[in-house]
């Protein structure tokens, strides 16, 4: 065998630089996967090469409360943690329970996205056009997330500068309450 007490050190070496890579990973998009439903999500990566799909768990009973997201080996689900309150969504996956609420009741242009000790605001651009979200602060870095054509919304531009620290879970909530609120639920 080659080398074999340093076998151990190379594989925590590949290992470690693999996790760095998926943990640094940024989006760049979402786009419905059919022209004629908002209930299958494509999200694209930053060479906007295909990553991953959100899809709506239910979607035979119309239930838009519950979703799955799979991005490569990373999977997870996204559901309100209430019956019949929508101010409060919970996104886990990858041993990590993000909370996603509403800044004030009922107000669905805003929103806190918090991990742990990681908390992020997104916020829609303007109070009557839902096309438009970005963070609110630069702490941990920026994201904008917006339409790619005007009055479009089968298609988003997501540009994400955010910290390499903050999580691709975290992100995909980021990007789900802004699209989920701007598009009908049919």
């Amino acid at each position: 065998m080659l080398f074999p007490k340093y076998r151990i050190t190379l594989l925590i070496i590949v290992f470690g630089a693999l996790a760095v890579k998926i943990s640094a990973q940024r989006l760049a998009g979402l786009s419905t996967k059919w022209d004629d439903s908002f209930s299958e999500w494509i999200i694209y990566g930053e060479n906007e090469e295909f990553e991953g799909e959100i899809t709506m768990r239910w979607q035979m009973r119309g239930d838009w409360t519950e979703w799955d997201f799979r991005i490569g080996e990373l999977s997870g689900q996204i559901k309100t943690k209430w019956n019949n309150d929508a101010n409060l969504w919970e996104l886990r996956s990858d041993n990590q329970i993000i909370t996603i609420r509403t800044v004030w009741k009922d107000d669905w242009r805003q929103w806190e996205i918090k991990n742990g000790d990681v908390r992020i605001d997104v916020k829609s651009n303007w109070s009557n056009i839902l096309e438009e979200w970005s963070t609110t602060g630069d702490r941990h870095g920026t994201m904008q997330i917006f339409t790619a054509w005007e009055g479009e919304l089968r298609d988003w531009v997501i540009e994400d500068d955010l910290d390499t620290e903050i999580s691709i879970p975290t992100k995909i909530a980021m990007a789900f309450i802004p699209v989920f609120y701007a598009t009908p639920k049919f």
